[in-house]
This record gives C-alpha cells, sequence and structure tokens, in this order.
C-alpha cells in the first residue's frame, strides 16, 4: 500500500501493523540465546552490544506501534520511521 502497489485496505493495514508490533516486541527474546546456525546472518555484536541491540528494537517497535494504518498517507509516513529503524539495526548486526 505504501509503494502504490495494492490499493488502500484499512483491514489489510490494520492487521499488517498488528502484525508488524507484535514480531517487533518479540525481537530481543528470539536473540537472548546467542545464534549456532552457521546460515545466521547475524554479527556476533549483537550479544556484545545486547544493550544497543535491544534500544533498536525497541525503536522498531515504538515505530510500528505509532503507525497510523487509517489512511495511506499515515502508512507512507509511518513506513519511513520503520524503515530506519530496520535499516538501523540491520546495518550494526546483520552480516
Amino acid at each position: 500500500m505504501a509503494g502504490g502497489k495494492a490499493g488502500f485496505d484499512a483491514a489489510a493495514a490494520e492487521t499488517a501493523k498488528t502484525a508488524l508490533v507484535a514480531a517487533s516486541a518479540d525481537i530481543a527474546a528470539k536473540f537472548e540465546a546467542q545464534a549456532s546456525d552457521p546460515a545466521s546472518e547475524a554479527k556476533p555484536e549483537i550479544w556484545t552490544n545486547w544493550d544497543d541491540f535491544v534500544a533498536k528494537a525497541d525503536a522498531l517497535n515504538a515505530a510500528a506501534s505509532a503507525l497510523d494504518a487509517s489512511s495511506v498517507e499515515g502508512i507512507k509516513a509511518g513506513m519511513a520511521a520503520v524503515g530506519g529503524a530496520c535499516k538501523a539495526c540491520h546495518t550494526a548486526y546483520r552480516m
């Protein structure tokens, strides 16, 4: 919807927002145990900079929670903050 590839659908937008908020709230829990999967893209800095990693996850959750899913304009505006939060964490902690 934000990219114009789909028309605005209020119910779908709210469902997507709810899923994003729930998933972002669970990030720290998913990384509490250090990854041992050789295919993982997680950098070891996640666990040596845990407080920063959690702060970045919390920033994503805050951006997702603040997203206004009631209009396409609100989605576009909110996705800028969501994307920025994703990028901040991925730049620092993803290979």
